[in-house]
């Protein structure tokens, strides 16, 4: 695990965390398209800035600029909606 995804601590009571391995690494270009009309929110972590974006209350993303993997946090109870919606998302970009 990357040292910038150490100490999860989930958005919200409940929601579940997934790290997934991107074939390769973030760029602020990933970060712009995957953030829409969302807001960005960013957190200072030992190994750089991660950028936190909450996609209509069914995800969390986590990306750190350079780095080749996601931190995801999700809420279990919507079913299997989040994690297709996830899928299609990283699939336009990675």
């Amino acid at each position: 695990m990357t040292a910038g995804f150490s100490n999860p601590i989930p958005p919200f009571p409940g929601w579940m965390r997934r790290m997934y391995r991107l074939s390769r690494p973030v760029t602020e270009a990933d970060i712009a398209a995957f953030l829409g009309d969302q807001d960005l929110y960013l957190r200072e972590t030992s190994s750089g800035t991660r950028a936190i974006i909450h996609k209509y209350g069914l995800v969390e993303i986590n990306l750190i600029i350079g780095v080749p993997e996601a931190e995801v946090w999700f809420n279990p109870e919507s079913g299997a909606y989040p994690a297709e919606y996830l899928d299609a998302l990283l699939a336009t970009r990675f």
